[in-house]
């Protein structure tokens, strides 16, 4: 198989308080910025959250109490959700006939960026289409096991986007912003096949490359991420 992956790289590496993302930021503080008026007294409410941007990312959640003036005393985050680029809204649920409670929100900014992985799970597996994918465990060069909104499975990576259940893809970009289907990935190396040209490819199909999270470079490609 050659050296495995380090799972820094993979997507269940970016756990929020509970469930699994696929790379991105969460929400990682909640504070009052206007209490608002007229919500239910002294009771608890959940609060409402913007969904993440990166497909299937996980909504951050939490809960607000009020206090018999009907303002929102207390704000607890209970999940800060994962697959966030951008900084989500906050809202209680249910609505006011007054003014609405407004708050404060931080994100997390040194998450480990997640490898991007579209696979279809086999129909035994729950898959239904291809989705954003976590990639939970590698099993081979060639084959892991994947967890998406369906379920989780093993897939194989193919030069496709449009991969048959029990597929997936994973795409790399080098430094002319020319993208290839990874074939093959080792720790070190992807085996790469042409996928679309901007100006020129600079590996040819079956080549191999060095690989990166960050910005490709001479012999090392960028591997999609989040």
């Amino acid at each position: 198989m050659g050296r495995p992956i380090k799972k820094k790289f993979f997507g269940n590496t970016n756990i929020a308080i509970t469930g699994e993302g696929v790379g991105g930021e969460s929400v990682n503080t909640i504070a009052k910025n206007n209490t608002g008026t007229l919500y239910s007294t002294s009771t608890s409410i959940s609060l409402t959250f913007t969904a993440p941007q990166i497909p299937g990312g996980q909504t951050a959640s939490g809960s607000v109490t009020t206090n018999n003036l009907g303002n929102v005393a207390t704000v607890t985050l209970t999940d800060g959700g994962s697959g966030y680029t951008s900084t989500p809204t906050a809202t209680v649920t249910g609505g006011t006939t007054g003014t609405t409670a407004t708050f404060t929100i931080t994100m997390t900014t040194n998450r480990q960026n997640a490898i991007t992985v579209t696979a279809y799970l086999l129909a035994k597996d729950g898959g239904v289409s291809a989705k954003i994918a976590d990639i939970l465990k590698q099993e081979a060069s060639t084959r892991y096991l994947v967890r998406t909104a369906d379920g989780i499975g093993q897939c194989k990576l193919v030069a496709s986007n449009s991969p048959s259940a029990g597929q997936m893809y994973i795409v790399a970009t080098d430094t002319n912003g020319s993208t290839y289907w990874v074939t093959k990935l080792t720790a070190r190396r992807a085996i790469l096949t042409q996928r679309s040209m901007s100006g020129s490819y600079l590996f040819a199909s079956g080549s191999r490359a060095g690989w990166t999270l960050g910005s490709a470079s001479s012999g090392v490609v960028s591997l999609t991420n989040a």
